[in-house]
């Protein structure tokens, strides 16, 4: 009975049962015989006071007892989080329970509150990453997966979190790591740049993590850099530097035997001594054209131009540059027509917009056969002024005109050497077309001739 007399509320109700008990005994003893013997009454009492204190036995395993279980947790979860409270002990035992849960609540509360700011961080620094982020399960599935993932897979579509990698990333490569850093026990990150094919071909540095809990691999973390476009340009670069070198190296090799076999030659040879030096000259020439051309293209490139603006009257820079190339014309019986529009007016840059229009008549005579035609034309589109350059020449290959503007880049390598072109020409115009914010179009036919069409912005 001392457990169970525990408490006020608990003493109030056992008083409270005990009475209603004895209450109703006697009143049935009462009401069901006037005259009842001794041991019947004592009997019914007894009968009745067991009932009375099996019922309270039950109250008290049923209700207090959880009740107190409940109490002393909440006690324990309020002392671990905060410092313990001094409480007073005539409070009822509800009122103390009560206290305990809503201060614990209140710590609940804080905590998860703490936690939910927490996951906004994380999220948000997991979101705006550059690297790419995939989190996978210990099977292979993704839980996670942040928008740089998404854009360098092209994963636009529906939700992905759920299915398998291999499902979402069709590469072998990608798996194989995956797989070989989960076998492997070192927590230290996998690395290994990979090609993957699928949507486009893209060059990844990839970074496998392994998730480990208590000793157990439970998950891997996959972090992507793009590695495609960092790749392509030191291809380039690559293929510059062998370009350079090979274009540096085909004159000086012609300038440096000329001039030994003049050296070694009979000094009295003036007639083969002059065709010597002028092979030498006219390698020499074609040299400082490639160091010039090299030089526009670096000061274009890093931005080192300045245009200056203002309006110009197409027709009379197309007539211009047709007077520079009359003669080469002439000895190749090409024809120039000038269709420009007498009062078109372009809002250029004087000096490179004729450099564009030399470059590209350039090219037009050197591709264009004894008796054809270089024709430029004109008109105005909008706020755009179009003027194009077409010759009859050979004409170009569909495959070959996305690279027309690569540096040093040849359809025909000899014959482009032999007309004394550096490969620059094209490369140059596109620039300094982007620079004055127009736009650049080739077109070519095999057999009937190319197209160049360059559109700048008009003058008001």
């Amino acid at each position: 009975m001392k457990d169970l007399l525990k408490g006020r509320v608990a003493k109030r109700l056992i008083v409270m049962v005990i009475g209603l008990v004895v209450a109703g005994m006697l009143g049935g003893w009462l009401l069901t015989t006037s005259t009842p013997s001794k041991t019947e009454a004592l009997l019914g009492i007894g009968l009745m006071l067991g009932v009375a204190l099996l019922s309270i036995g039950l109250l008290k395993k049923w209700v207090f007892d959880p009740l107190w279980n409940i109490q002393k947790l909440a006690g324990q979860l309020a002392k671990r989080y905060t410092n313990p409270l001094l409480t007073n002990s005539r409070n009822d035992e509800f009122v103390e329970l009560k206290r305990t849960l809503t201060q614990v609540s209140s710590q609940v509360h804080q905590r998860l509150h703490v936690l939910e700011g927490e996951r906004a961080r994380v999220g948000s620094i997991f979101n705006s990453m550059s690297e790419g982020i995939i989190a996978l399960d210990e099977q292979g599935r993704i839980l996670e997966i942040n928008p740089s993932a998404r854009r360098i897979f092209e994963m636009t579509q529906e939700p992905v979190e759920g299915q398998l990698l291999l499902e979402v990333v069709r590469s072998r490569e990608l798996l194989d790591l995956v797989e070989w850093c989960q076998s492997t026990p070192a927590t230290e990150p996998c690395r290994r740049e990979i090609e993957v094919a699928v949507p486009q071909r893209l060059t990844l540095d990839v970074n496998v993590m392994p998730f480990l809990h208590h000793g157990r691999m439970v998950g891997v973390l996959l972090v992507f850099h793009d590695m495609t476009e960092l790749r392509r340009l030191e291809q380039v670069r690559a293929e510059f530097v062998a370009n350079v070198s090979h274009e540096l190296r085909t004159p000086l090799t012609s300038i440096k035997g000329y001039l030994e076999t003049v050296l070694d030659g009979e000094p009295d040879d003036s007639r083969t001594q002059r065709r010597f030096l002028t092979v030498a000259l006219a390698q020499a020439e074609r040299l400082n054209r490639l160091v010039t051309d090299l030089n526009h293209l670096s000061n274009i490139e890093r931005g080192n131009v300045i245009l200056h603006v203002e309006p110009v009257l197409i027709t009379e820079m197309v007539q211009g540059v047709f007077a520079l190339f009359e003669e080469q014309a002439r000895q190749r019986s090409i024809t120039f027509v000038n269709l420009v529009s007498p009062n078109l007016m372009v809002q250029a840059d004087r000096d490179r917009l004729s450099q564009i229009l030399v470059n590209l008549v350039d090219n037009a005579v050197k591709w264009t056969s004894h008796g054809g035609q270089v024709t430029i034309e004109g008109e105005r589109k909008e706020e755009k002024v179009s003027f194009c350059v077409k010759d009859t020449g050979q004409g170009i290959p569909s495959t070959e005109l996305p690279r027309l503007t690569e540096r040093f880049y040849r359809v025909d390598k000899a014959r482009s050497r032999e007309e004394g072109g550096t490969g620059l020409g094209l490369a140059i115009v596109k620039h300094l077309v982007q620079l004055h914010g127009g736009t650049l179009d080739i077109r070519s036919e095999v057999g009937k001739g190319t197209t160049v069409e360059v559109a700048l912005p008009a003058s008001p």
